[in-house]
């Protein structure tokens, strides 16, 4: 295991891993070329926010077809 080559990781407080677990996926996901695009996660956690706000906004997937005309 990887962590085993840093054991000062399981030395630091639960706070301090869930931020370096944070900076490790940041960065990953910065040098990743398959990750999404950070523009479009935004605009899904916003829509994603507003559902949360306003659930009965939502239609089914069928009435969803039925408004761009594919059935």
């Amino acid at each position: 295991m990887i962590a085993e080559k840093f054991p000062e990781i399981s030395n630091l407080p639960l706070e301090e891993k869930r931020a370096l677990l944070d900076d490790l996926c940041e960065e990953i996901a910065a040098a990743d070329q398959d990750s999404p695009n950070p523009a479009i996660i935004k605009i899904l956690e916003e829509r994603w926010r507003a559902h949360l706000e306003d659930p009965a906004g939502a239609i089914t997937l069928e009435e969803f077809r039925k408004r761009i005309g594919v059935e």
